[in-house]
């Protein structure tokens, strides 16, 4: 998925409410996190949410960023690809109380 057409996504969700800019919408990931390493590339996930009350309950738009990294001989990092990718309900674990 393109920044784009993650910005189409969101702007569905909005359903013609106040929106955030695409640029906005990326400014201040909550999570940063290296979900694998080995000696030859880093895979590296950035987590954004955006979330407004509609309805009476908590509603949430959550995505991720995910980029892949080549190392060089002395390990410095070379962006190889990056894509965006949405969280569903059925992909997140709730926790009961």
């Amino acid at each position: 998925m393109t920044r784009e057409q993650l910005y189409d996504a969101y702007l569905l969700w909005e359903d013609d409410e106040s929106t955030v800019s695409l640029s906005r919408l990326f400014e201040n990931p909550f999570a940063n996190s290296d979900i694998f390493e080995d000696e030859h590339r880093v895979i590296n996930r950035l987590f954004y949410l955006t979330s407004k009350w509609r309805d009476g309950h908590l509603d949430m738009f959550f995505f991720f960023e995910e980029n892949e990294f080549l190392k060089d001989q002395r390990g410095d990092l070379h962006l190889r690809r990056s894509s965006f990718h949405l969280f569903h309900p059925s992909q997140i674990s709730y926790l009961n109380v």
